[in-house]
C-alpha cells in the first residue's frame, strides 16, 4: 500500500475494509438528479428534432399530388414512427411497441392531410408550426425520460399510462385530425370541393378511418395494463365501429367538419362502454348518457344536412 493511501486508511478499523481491501466509505451517495435531468432534457430536445423533421416532410408534401402524395404520406408516417421507437431505443421494426408509436404515427397523417385543405398561402407557415408543436407534444407523452432497451417513464410498473389523460386526449384529438386530413389526401374526401368521389377514393377513405379509428382505439385500451391479444380485440371493435359511421358519413356527404365529429363521437362512445366498471346492461346512467350522445350525433348529422 502506498503512502498516499497509508494516510486516506489511518486510523480506519479492520472491519472497515471490504474483500477487495478496499475501504468502506459510509458517505452521502453521489446525486443522480443531474443525470436525471440531463436525460429528460434529451428525450425533449428528440421529440422536438422529431417533431421539425415532421413539419418540413408535411410542408414539403403540400406541393406533391396523386401517387407521390401517398407515397410522401407513408413516408412522414414512417419516420414519426422509428423516430419515436429509436428515442425508446429500439431499432428493429418488428419490435416497435405499437401502442406507443400510434399517436406521432396518427400526427404525422395529420399534419401531411391537413397540409392539403389549406392554401399554401399565407396558411402554410402556421400549418408547419402546428403540426411542429403537435407532433413533438404527441412524441414527448410517449418518450418521457425513457432511457434505451428501457421502459419509459409514461408507463409505470404496472402497465398503466402515467399521463393517461394525455394519452385519452391525444388519442381523440389527433382521431378527429386525422379523419379530416383524410380529404386532403383523398381526391374528393370533402364534400362541396367540387371534385366527384370515385368508387377506388371512396373505399380508400374507408380504409384510412377504420386504420385511424383503429390506432386510436389501440392507443385508448392500452393506457391500460392490457396483453397484445387485448390490444387486437380492441383494434378490432374500434374498427367495426368506425366502419359503417364512416360509409355513412361519405354516402351522405356531410360538409367539412361534420364527418369527423360524428367518427369521433363514435369512438368515444365505443370507449364509455368498454371501460365501464360494472355491465353495460346494469349502469343506467352510462345507458342514459350513451343516448344522449346518440342523439347529439344525430343532431350534427341533421345539422350537416342542412348546412349542405
Amino acid at each position: 500500500m502506498g503512502g498516499g493511501e497509508a494516510g486516506a486508511c489511518r486510523g480506519l478499523s479492520p472491519g472497515a475494509f471490504e474483500s477487495t481491501g478496499r475501504p468502506k466509505f459510509r458517505g452521502r451517495r453521489p446525486r443522480v438528479a443531474p443525470v436525471a435531468y440531463h436525460a429528460q432534457m434529451q428525450q425533449r430536445n428528440g421529440a422536438r428534432e422529431l417533431g421539425l423533421i415532421v413539419a418540413t416532410l408535411a410542408a414539403v408534401g403540400r406541393f406533391v399530388t396523386d401517387e407521390p402524395l401517398w407515397v410522401a404520406t407513408a413516408l412522414t408516417v414512417i419516420v414519426a414512427a422509428a423516430g419515436t421507437a429509436s428515442l425508446l431505443g429500439e431499432l428493429r421494426p418488428w419490435r416497435w411497441p405499437l401502442d406507443r408509436v400510434s399517436l406521432p404515427a396518427m400526427a404525422a397523417f395529420a399534419s401531411v392531410g391537413v397540409a392539403h385543405l389549406i392554401d399554401p398561402v399565407p396558411w402554410l407557415a402556421g400549418v408547419f408550426a402546428v403540426s411542429w408543436a403537435v407532433t413533438a407534444w404527441a412524441v414527448s407523452i410517449e418518450t418521457a425520460s425513457a432511457t434505451p432497451g428501457g421502459r419509459a417513464a409514461s408507463v409505470t410498473r404496472d402497465g398503466t399510462h402515467a399521463r393517461s389523460t394525455a394519452a385519452r386526449l391525444g388519442a381523440f384529438g389527433l382521431a378527429f385530425l386525422g379523419f379530416a386530413a383524410i380529404g386532403g389526401i383523398v381526391p374528393g374526401g370533402i364534400a362541396g370541393d367540387g371534385q366527384p368521389l370515385s368508387v377506388a377514393a371512396f373505399l380508400a377513405t374507408i380504409v384510412l378511418d377504420v386504420a385511424i379509428g383503429g390506432l386510436a382505439g389501440y392507443r385508448i385500451a392500452a393506457v391500460r395494463p392490457h396483453s397484445r391479444g387485448h390490444a387486437a380485440v380492441a383494434f378490432y371493435q374500434y374498427s367495426m365501429i368506425v366502419a359503417p359511421v364512416g360509409v355513412l358519413v361519405r354516402v351522405l356527404a356531410l360538409p367539412r367538419l361534420f364527418g369527423p365529429a360524428v367518427l369521433v363521437l363514435a369512438v368515444y362512445i365505443l370507449t364509455s362502454l368498454r371501460e365501464s366498471d360494472e355491465p353495460v346492461r346494469f349502469n343506467a346512467r352510462l345507458l342514459e348518457e350513451t343516448g344522449v350522445l346518440i342523439l347529439a350525433g344525430v343532431a350534427v348529422v341533421v345539422l350537416g344536412l342542412v348546412v349542405k
